[in-house]
């Protein structure tokens, strides 16, 4: 297995190769076979998000504010002396091109008076997305509300920002919908949101000549004690519009998921309104929630997925704590991942390929996980609070297939 970390301490990008059954907690256990640092650039320049290009290309964004489109080369590995290791290639990185001055704090600053976090706000990337249908063109969104579309010449090795949006900030996510376009327009839709940000729906023309608001949700009535409930989506993801005769062709069809901060599941279709067609606690005790993965047969590669109702798959995420959950989609617990084994909060989830769970935190370890039964596969020390996780194959060195 190898496997690309975030490491927020040093700023730096890892590699990880290892087998089932790694777990460097215990001596006695299987050992990474190797682990390289790269790209370091320390705590002030560590990277927030990245986006695989293809499988020797990344494009990753530094909370400096610099986008870096980086070349992955595969070299053999060189056998430390008295070591008995199989044959396997190594990675190295190499920054061919980046753009600077990708964030502005300054949009931040108005916000945090009324915020609801313990810290300064500070900007950075939220999301780097490959736009559905276009090769080397990406949807790049930071926290402060920046939506740039960027563009990489293979020819001339060049990153290119083509044009910049401003919408309302803080973001926590920008989730592009890639399950087919919009046959009438070609135009890409975008949804984003955060702390008392509603879920609004956007429009990004394929000419890049304009970015305009289609949709926004409205928040549910007050609880029980007649109390507003607070408004803070954390992550989305979309599934395929509705295919019915009772389709209302003058509204919006699309639906999705949404989780919380406030431990929420929502289930939103536009045709229905503005408010959830359902929303459930999820925890007993509004736990804050920080992730949302979605489990099923057909997941896109943005993580969507192609079903047309909210039926037959699964959602995973993760609180503040220490615990990383499976629900199903009617908010029935289904499973912990790691139990007692996770000691931090998880900073980053992502589900490979719908067979494994890659989970990095605090605790400064990244983990693979079978999605399916729960059972940790690995487990590597960082050395640093883990930022970000891409598997680049599940390959066993050494051993035969």
């Amino acid at each position: 297995m190898r496997l690309l970390a975030s490491c927020v301490d040093s700023g730096s990008l890892k590699e990880i190769l290892c087998n089932v059954g790694t777990d460097t907690s215990k001596k006695a256990e299987i050992q990474p076979l190797s682990i390289r640092t790269s790209l370091s650039e320390g705590l002030k320049a560590s990277i927030d998000t990245l986006c695989l290009c293809d499988r020797y290309r990344i494009l990753l964004g530094r909370n400096n504010g610099t986008l870096e489109m980086v070349k992955i080369v595969d070299v053999p590995h060189t056998e430390e002396e008295g070591t008995q290791l199989p044959t396997f290639q190594v990675s190295e990185f190499e920054v061919l091109d980046s753009i600077s001055g990708m964030l502005d704090d300054s949009k931040l600053a108005p916000l945090y008076e009324g915020s609801k976090k313990r810290v300064k706000l500070t900007d950075g990337f939220v999301t780097i997305s490959q736009l559905p249908g276009l090769k080397d063109s990406y949807l790049v969104a930071t926290r402060s509300g920046l939506i740039s579309v960027v563009k990489w010449d293979a020819k001339e090795s060049k990153l290119t920002k083509i044009e910049t949006f401003e919408v309302k900030a803080p973001l926590e996510f920008a989730q592009l919908y890639d399950l087919g376009q919009d046959n009438s327009s070609g135009d890409f839709v975008l949804a984003y949101g955060g702390e008392e940000n509603s879920v609004k729906l956007v429009q990004l023309k394929r000419d890049y000549s304009s970015l305009v608001q289609v949709w926004e949700a409205k928040n549910v009535k007050n609880d029980k004690l007649d109390l507003r409930v607070p408004i803070w989506p954390v992550a989305l993801r979309f599934l395929r519009p509705l295919e019915s005769t009772d389709v209302e062709k003058s509204k919006l069809n699309y639906q999705f998921v949404v989780i919380t901060r406030w431990s929420h599941l929502g289930l939103y279709r536009t045709q229905h309104g503005r408010k959830p067609l359902q929303y459930k606690e999820l925890l007993p005790n509004r736990e804050p929630l920080t992730q949302l993965q979605l489990v099923g047969k057909d997941v896109s590669e943005l993580g969507n997925i192609f079903a047309t109702d909210f039926k037959d798959f699964e959602i995973v995420t993760a609180d503040t704590k220490h615990n990383v959950y499976k629900f199903d989609i009617k908010g029935k617990l289904q499973l912990k991942f790691g139990k007692t084994d996770i000691t931090g909060a998880s900073s980053f989830l992502a589900v490979h390929d719908q067979k494994y769970l890659l989970q990095g935190g605090l605790d400064r370890y990244a983990r693979i996980f079978d999605l399916q039964s729960g059972t940790r596969l690995a487990k590597v020390y960082t050395g640093s609070k883990v930022n970000y996780l891409l598997m680049l194959d599940d390959d066993q060195v050494g051993i035969d297939k």
